[in-house]
């Protein structure tokens, strides 16, 4: 008896919840995000693999016209949807939670030709400042999936992250790195909270 009341309290619940999902499917301001792929395929003769968590999902287009959507503006769609991208001929969606870990290009300058939506592993070589000094100030300029790490025997930092955040963030790197008070070593800055 207890289970079966159990059972009715969480199934009712749970009816909010399925109630929004379909409000969401019946908003014409989503789209099913397979649908919008098959859309950008046919335009740019670009092949993709979607994730199962990403062939599942409806992605929201705020206002975008579906048709009219091409490549550039789909990497911008996923993103702010919480997708990112891998490959360039054949292009694999995957949630971001995934993304530090992707095989994505290592730089250690800036490469003008990747998009902005390109994620990117960049290593920062920082000669003044104390690199694993600025991890806690600089990461909260990150996403959650980004990632921030320093690596104290060569006082780098090792940033993942779309193109564009990175830029932004060695930007404020070098900034801090100029205005430090010289070729100091990591023990002989003071502490935080000092």
């Amino acid at each position: 008896m207890n289970l079966r009341i159990a059972v009715a309290a969480g199934l009712l619940a749970a009816l909010p919840v399925c109630h929004a999902a379909d409000d969401k499917a019946g908003d014409p301001t989503y789209v099913a995000l397979s649908e919008l792929v098959a859309r950008v395929h046919r335009k740019s003769n670009r092949d993709f693999i979607l994730d199962p968590a990403a062939a599942a999902a409806r992605v929201s287009l705020a206002g975008m016209d579906a048709e009219r959507i091409d490549y550039p503006q789909l990497l911008v769609v996923l993103r702010y949807n919480g997708f990112v991208t891998i490959g360039e001929k054949a292009v694999t969606i995957l949630p971001d939670t995934v993304g530090r870990q992707l095989p994505t290009p290592i730089l250690t300058a800036d490469d003008a030709q990747l998009s902005d939506e390109t994620v990117i592993t960049r290593v920062v070589q920082v000669r003044n400042a104390c690199a694993a000094q600025m991890v806690p100030v600089l990461r909260p300029l990150m996403p959650q999936f980004g990632h921030m790490a320093a690596y104290p025997p060569t006082n780098t930092l090792i940033l993942v992250d779309h193109a564009d955040n990175v830029r932004r963030l060695v930007a404020v790197i070098e900034r801090i790195d100029k205005s430090a008070p010289g070729k100091l070593t990591c023990a002989e800055f003071p502490k935080s909270g000092s």
